[in-house]
């Protein structure tokens, strides 16, 4: 068992290792945070100045939606990995290798979210004290830490179940499209679920997309250990889910697989 845990370990490694030598994809979500931060820093401050009523404080929206895009920068896409991997043939060589090819995958991806979490989380909390002066207490930012890491990874276990479509798709482009969509509006990307229309507050809670930006997010805004306690019982849940998916899809690709390409 320690031998198997260690292969995944070499997977996460090395991707931890590429993750830091290609610094300028990092760097480029870095600038793209600030700019989001501070347009909507200073949309949701023009909308208080204008006496235009606000549920939640500006300054809290602000910490809202830094914790909510640090979560979506920080989640790496493997989708698009697996498509080229499916598209090139490489698959069939990897099957060969004496582990989980899902869980490879996923070990490499916990290795790009370690490069990147912690630098994205000190921007979302840097600037958005910047911009609004303001900063929650050090508790609360300690529980959201944790928690929207376990969040960033469920993100990027339900990308690896759209990249797995591609063994039958080819091209996951158009799924991942409307599945970022589904998951900016019934995640709150912008705002928490309980401001949106009743029709979305109703759906959301069977999809997954709220308790990996809303929930954790949310917990800047209302200080409440039994809501972190029932976070980490839905991500526990939603995991289990998907784990649960990803090896039955896994299954059904590997026993039709075709070799498109190389």
């Amino acid at each position: 068992m320690t031998g198997r845990a260690g292969k995944y370990t070499a997977f996460l490694r090395i991707s931890f290792a590429q993750a830091r030598r290609a610094r300028g994809e990092l760097y480029g979500r870095v600038v793209f945070f600030v700019v989001i931060l501070g347009v909507f820093s200073s949309l949701w401050t023009a909308v208080a100045e204008a006496g235009m009523p606000l549920a939640v404080e500006p300054r809290a929206m602000v910490w809202y939606l830094a914790i909510t895009e640090w979560i979506v920068l920080s989640a790496p896409p493997m989708h698009f990995d697996i498509q080229e991997a499916v598209r090139r043939g490489d698959i069939v060589c990897q099957l060969g290798r004496p582990v989980s090819w899902v869980g490879a995958v996923f070990a490499e991806g916990l290795g790009l979210l370690i490069a990147r979490a912690p630098l994205l989380f000190a921007t979302a909390c840097l600037c958005a004290a910047i911009f609004t002066g303001w900063v929650p207490p050090l508790r609360v930012l300690m529980v959201v830490a944790p928690l929207g890491i376990a969040a960033c990874a469920l993100v990027m276990a339900l990308w690896i179940g759209i990249g797995l479509l591609a063994f039958w798709l080819g091209d996951v482009g158009p799924v991942s499209w409307v599945w970022q969509k589904l998951m900016f509006v019934f995640g709150g990307l912008l705002m928490p679920i309980d401001l949106y229309p009743a029709f979305v507050r109703g759906i959301a809670p069977f999809t997954p997309f709220p308790t990996v930006l809303s929930r954790p997010a949310s917990l800047l805004l209302h200080e409440n250990g039994g809501e972190a306690a029932a976070l980490v019982l839905s991500l526990a849940g939603w995991g289990t889910v998907t784990a649960v998916t990803l090896a039955f899809l896994f299954r059904r690709a590997a026993a039709a697989l075709t070799v498109n390409g190389g």
